[in-house]
C-alpha cells in the first residue's frame, strides 16, 4: 500500500517536476514556452510571458529567478511563496515599484513570434533608473538563449531609454501590430460568410451575414458577424456599432485568404480567446434564422409639443424625449459639473428639438416622399437604387424651407448661449442609445460652422441624415420603424482642439479589471479618432496603484483644424509623437471615472477634448460591453 501510495505521489507530481517553480537560466525556446503563460487579457494580452525576479540582496550579488508563470499568477506571489521575502503585499508593492533601492526587480521577458523577437518588459508604473535598467538588461541576456531588446510601457519608460547609449529597444505600435489576432468583441455568431475584399457602397449586407474585410470600413450596415484583415481601435464606429449589435468582431492576419474556403456557406464564427470559423450545421442555422425574425427594436414616444430651444444647462437626461439623448445626456454633465472643484468644462450650447424637425416634414411634403419610400419593395432588396433615392430624399432636404420663425430664433439662441465664433452643429435623435441599438456613427456632423446662412444649411444637413444609407440600413436591421424616427439637432460652441479622442471608463480587452479608463487621443479635432483607419494613442489608466499603460502611439501624420473660412483643414504633423503625457492621461481618466458616477457608475463612452490645460467633454453615452 505504501509503494501504491509513493507511485501515485511520483504521478501526481510529474507535471510539477517536469516545470519548476523557478530557474536561474533559460537555455532555449523550449525551456522557454515550458514557462510561459499566454493570457488573453490584462498588460501582456496574446503574447508568451516569463516573468522573472532580481534579488539584488542576496549573497555574491544580484540574482535572477525566471519563474514559472504557469504557476504564479504574479511577482509578489513568487517571493512570497517562495519566502524571499516575509513583507505583505502592499510593503513590497511600495518598495520595489518606486524606489532606487529597491530590492527586488520585477520584470517579464515576452516573446513576440511575428516579429522573432523577445524583449524585456515591466509594469507600466514602475518608476525605472537608469542603473535598475542597465543591470536587468546585462544580467536577463547573460541568462537567456536569444537577444533582448527594451519595450517601454510609458511615458517614464520611453524617456529613460533614450537616455540610455547603445540601448535596442522595440516599438509600442510594432508590437500591437504584430499579434495575428485581436478578438475586440467576444461572442458567438451564424451566419452565411462573405469575402469582400473592398466594401463599397454598391454591396448590399444583411443582418445574417458574417464578413470576412480586407479592409477596416469607415462604415458598415448590420451583420451577424466581422472579421478584418486591418486593425481599427476597440472605439472605432465599427467596433462601437458591433458591440451594439452584440456581434462578434475581430482582426485576424490574411483573413481574406485563410477563410476564402468558407466563402457562401453557412458558418459558425466564435470569438472567445481565438477566432474560429467552422461550417455551421443544420441546428445552427435554424436556431439563427429564428432568432433574427423575432429581432425588433422600439423607439420611446416622443414629445412633439416642445418647441424651445433650450441651453445645455438646462437639459436633463429625462429630455431625451424632447432633443435625443446627446443633448440630453452632455445636458446632465453640464448641471452635475461642480464649478471649480471638477477638472473639465462643457462647451455652451442649446438644443433644436423634435418638434421643429416634424415641422419642417410637413411645410416641404418629404412626410409624403418618405412614406412613399418605404411602400417601395426596391428599397430592401437593391443596393444602388436605395442609395441613389436616400440621396434625392437629402437633397430635397438640404433644398428645403425652415419653418416659419426658426431662423430667427436660431440667431437670437446662438448669440445669448454661445455668442460669436464658429459652432459644431451635431445630431440628437431618439434611435441612439437604445438597448440593443447604440447608433453611434450614423447620422452626421457639420464642424466649424461660422454664419447663420452655413448655420441653417447645417441643420438641413444634420436632419437630412437620419436617411444616410448606413442609418437606414441599421435600422432596418433592427427593426426599428422609419416613421419614428425624430431627428433633433445640438449646436455646441466650436471649439479647436489640440488634442481630442474617446475613452471608456472600464477596460475594453478585460472588463473585470476595475478602476480602469481605456484612453483614445489624437492631435487636433476628434473626427479621426472614430474612424478607425489609422491607430490612435491608445492608454490604459490603472486606479490601483495608479499607472498609465502606453500601447500604441498615435500613426497620424496629419490632423484636422479650423479653417479660418468655416469647415476645417488638414494639418501635416510629426507622426508617432505623444499625444497625452502622463499627468494629462492621469487627470483625463479621472475626469472619465466622475462623467461615469454621473450616470450611476455605468460605464461611459465619452468624447473629450483638450485646449492647453483645460479638458473639454462633449458628448456621454452608455459603453455597450457586447456580447
Amino acid at each position: 500500500m505504501r509503494k501504491l501510495l509513493i507511485g501515485l505521489f511520483l504521478v501526481l507530481a510529474a507535471p510539477l517536476l517536469a516545470a519548476p517553480s523557478q530557474v536561474p537560466h533559460i537555455t532555449s525556446e523550449a525551456q522557454f514556452a515550458e514557462l510561459a503563460r499566454t493570457s488573453p487579457g490584462g498588460r501582456y494580452a496574446s503574447f508568451p510571458q516569463v516573468m522573472f525576479v532580481i534579488d539584488r540582496a542576496a549573497k555574491g550579488g544580484p540574482m535572477l529567478h525566471f519563474v514559472n508563470s504557469k504557476q504564479y499568477e504574479f511577482h509578489i506571489d513568487f517571493v512570497q511563496r517562495t519566502y524571499l521575502s516575509t513583507q505583505d503585499t502592499n510593503a513590497l508593492l511600495d518598495a520595489n515599484y518606486s524606489k532606487d533601492n529597491r530590492r527586488f526587480i520585477f520584470g517579464s521577458v515576452l516573446h513576440y513570434a511575428a516579429l522573432g523577437r523577445y524583449g524585456i518588459e515591466f509594469w507600466e508604473g514602475d518608476e525605472l533608473n537608469a542603473e535598475i535598467l542597465t543591470l536587468t538588461m546585462a544580467l536577463v541576456q547573460q541568462n537567456f538563449p536569444a537577444p533582448l531588446a527594451f519595450k517601454p510601457n510609458s511615458q517614464h519608460q520611453s524617456v529613460l531609454a533614450a537616455t540610455i547609449p547603445g540601448l535596442v529597444t522595440i516599438d509600442q505600435n510594432a508590437v500591437y501590430a504584430s499579434r495575428s489576432e485581436l478578438v475586440l468583441n467576444p461572442g458567438k455568431a451564424t451566419g452565411r460568410l462573405r469575402i469582400i475584399p473592398k466594401l463599397d457602397d454598391d454591396v448590399l449586407l444583411t443582418p445574417s451575414d458574417i464578413v470576412v474585410l480586407g479592409e477596416a470600413p469607415l462604415r458598415l450596415s448590420p451583420v451577424a458577424g466581422i472579421v478584418t484583415n486591418e486593425f481599427s481601435t476597440p472605439l472605432a464606429h465599427v467596433n462601437l456599432l458591433a458591440k451594439s449589435w452584440k456581434v462578434p468582431n475581430g482582426y485576424v492576419r490574411d483573413a481574406v485568404s485563410k477563410f476564402a474556403p468558407f466563402d457562401g456557406q453557412w458558418v459558425r464564427m466564435e470569438a472567445g480567446e481565438t477566432i474560429t470559423i467552422r461550417l455551421a450545421t443544420i441546428k445552427e442555422i435554424a436556431a439563427a434564422q429564428r432568432v433574427q425574425a423575432k429581432r425588433k427594436v422600439r423607439i420611446a414616444k416622443s414629445d412633439l409639443t416642445f418647441r424651445a430651444l433650450p441651453a445645455l444647462g438646462d437639459l436633463r437626461v429625462g429630455d431625451a424625449v424632447r432633443v435625443g439623448s446627446k443633448a440630453a445626456n452632455l445636458g446632465e454633465v453640464a448641471i452635475q459639473r461642480h464649478p471649480g472643484k471638477d477638472d473639465f468644462e462643457v462647451p455652451p450650447g442649446f438644443a433644436i428639438p423634435f418638434a421643429w424637425y416634424q415641422d419642417f416634414l410637413r411645410i416641404n411634403g418629404l412626410d409624403r416622399k418618405i412614406a412613399a419610400l418605404l411602400l417601395d419593395p426596391r428599397m430592401r432588396s437593391d443596393g444602388k437604387y436605395r442609395r441613389e433615392q436616400l440621396a434625392v430624399l437629402r437633397a430635397a432636404f438640404n433644398a428645403g424651407m425652415l419653418p416659419a420663425g426658426l431662423g430667427a430664433k436660431l440667431a437670437e439662441r446662438r448669440a445669448a448661449a454661445i455668442g460669436d465664433g464658429g459652432v459644431f452643429v451635431r445630431s440628437s435623435t431618439n434611435s441612439e442609445d437604445l438597448p440593443g441599438f447604440n447608433g453611434a456613427g450614423l447620422y452626421s456632423s457639420v464642424p466649424n460652422v461660422t454664419d447663420q446662412a452655413a448655420l441653417e444649411a447645417a441643420v438641413k444637413v444634420v436632419w437630412g441624415s437620419v436617411w444616410n444609407d448606413g442609418a437606414f440600413a441599421a435600422r432596418e436591421a433592427a427593426g426599428i420603424d422609419h416613421r419614428s424616427v425624430m431627428a433633433g439637432v445640438l449646436v455646441q460652441q466650436g471649439m479647436n482642439a489640440e488634442a481630442s479622442g474617446v475613452m471608456i471608463t472600464e477596460n475594453p480587452f478585460d472588463p473585470s479589471e476595475w478602476g480602469t479608463v481605456f484612453i483614445n487621443a489624437k492631435r487636433g479635432l476628434g473626427i479621426r479618432v472614430v474612424e478607425g483607419r489609422r491607430v490612435a494613442e491608445q492608454l490604459l489608466y490603472r486606479s490601483d496603484p495608479e499607472s498609465i499603460q502606453v500601447l500604441t502611439r498615435s500613426t497620424d501624420d496629419a490632423m484636422l483644424s479650423f479653417d479660418a473660412g468655416g469647415g476645417v483643414r488638414e494639418v501635416a504633423i510629426e507622426p508617432g509623437r505623444m499625444v497625452l503625457t502622463d499627468a494629462r492621461a492621469k487627470r483625463l481618466a479621472k475626469v472619465g471615472r466622475r462623467v461615469a458616477i454621473m450616470f450611476g457608475n455605468r460605464p461611459q463612452d465619452i468624447e473629450w477634448l483638450m485646449i492647453g490645460e483645460t479638458i473639454y467633454i462633449v458628448q456621454s453615452r452608455p459603453y455597450l460591453r457586447g456580447n
